[in-house]
């Protein structure tokens, strides 16, 4: 078992990474925070897979446990789903006492952990994430929210988890789809921040599953992720290079329609773009764009894209339809392992740019 810390002013909370540590640490994580009643938030899918998982693992803990069981999947992360939290919390007297625990992958984090930020104007919650993109996303940071139907995580607030307990051998009932979109977020944590976890990970395969590397680039991956939330929890400045690759990400689920593509393969095909704008504007050298995207070339399949023009990819770009700018920041590379921000960077580039990536590289975003 790895554990790290990650300190935010006057706070803060310890995550723990392991094979078989859940049955052990959550009820002490419970424990600690001094509640009687544990509302779990989930889905379908793992309360089929695992049924009432974390009331069992609690059964002994002498608190009172309520299973909130959700659909599954990206497009019902919304409002209306979120309306469906606060009325189970309701239903079930819950109060500021009351402590959520997130048990599911990054729909389901996010939509608790926004919850627990608004309900009462602030209950705790843990993190209990089951897919490695969860593991080394949305898990760590305290960004939660939910889609519009316009655009991406609109909708959101900034809420720390008291704990989170990352119990790998939920990854064995993950498909591989699944785990090629979360490896694909470890990945991006090594071009952005550290060349010794890209490296580390470039000779690794997914399947069969190896804790012990796992384990390993989970920590690092979270480490990274840990102290550049330290230095700018709420995304003024620095915390923006977590972004790398989301704003075509981003676009791409919100135009393919929310679900067509995982999240992990949106940002893989928004970092090859990322990458490809960092070279064509001579930042990036050639021969790191050559190795980033012989790489993803071997993990990702291509994304499809129809009926985008210009004024289509400016308004998902800057998610309004109105606006009167007409840049944004953007994430790039300077070599494998630094980012930078670029402010400003004008749409009508970045359109130019896409057209010349698509138009290039249809094995990894193909127009129709």
């Amino acid at each position: 078992m790895k554990t790290l810390h990650v300190n935010l002013p006057g706070r803060e909370y310890q995550i723990d990474i392991g094979l078989n540590i859940l049955d052990q640490l959550l009820p002490e994580a419970v424990l600690s925070n001094s509640t009687d009643h544990v509302v779990v938030v989930t889905n379908t899918t793992l309360h089929d897979l695992y049924p009432d998982r974390i009331s069992q693992v609690l059964q002994n803990s002498g608190v009172r446990v309520s299973t909130c069981v959700l659909a599954d999947g990206e497009e019902y992360k919304n409002l209306e789903t979120l309306s469906l939290i606060f009325d189970f919390l309701m239903k079930f007297s819950a109060n500021r006492k009351t402590l959520l625990v997130a048990f599911g992958g990054g729909v389901i984090g996010d939509m608790a952990g926004f919850a627990a930020a608004t309900f009462m104007r602030g209950i705790p919650f843990i993190q209990v994430p089951t897919t490695l993109l969860a593991d080394v996303d949305s898990s760590v940071g305290g960004k939660t929210a939910v889609n519009h139907p316009l655009a991406k995580n609109t909708i959101g607030s900034f809420k720390q988890p008291e704990y989170v307990c990352i119990e790998l051998s939920f990854l064995k009932t993950l498909p591989s789809r699944e785990l090629k979109a979360g490896f694909i977020e470890l990945l991006k944590h090594g071009l952005i921040h550290d060349v010794n976890l890209f490296e580390f990970i470039q000779g690794q395969t997914l399947e069969p599953l190896d804790f012990e590397f796992l384990e390993e680039a989970i920590f690092r991956s979270c480490g990274i992720k840990g102290r550049v939330v330290e230095q700018d929890e709420t995304e003024t400045g620095l915390r923006a290079i977590l972004n790398f690759g989301h704003t075509l990400g981003h676009l791409i689920e919100t135009h393919a329609g929310y679900g067509t593509y995982l999240h992990g393969e949106a940002v893989g095909a928004g970092m090859c773009f990322a990458a490809f704008v960092s070279w064509h504007c001579n930042e990036l050298p050639e021969k790191d764009w050559e190795r980033i995207s012989s790489y993803l070339r071997k993990i990702l399949a291509p994304v499809v894209l129809h009926s985008l023009d210009q004024d289509v990819f400016r308004d998902l770009i800057l998610h309004d339809k109105k606006a009167q700018k007409q840049a944004v920041n953007f994430i790039m590379l300077k070599k494998l392992g630094e980012s930078f921000i670029q402010q400003e960077m004008p749409v009508e580039k970045l359109w130019d740019k896409f057209k010349k990536f698509t138009a290039l590289h249809p094995e990894f975003v193909e127009l129709r």
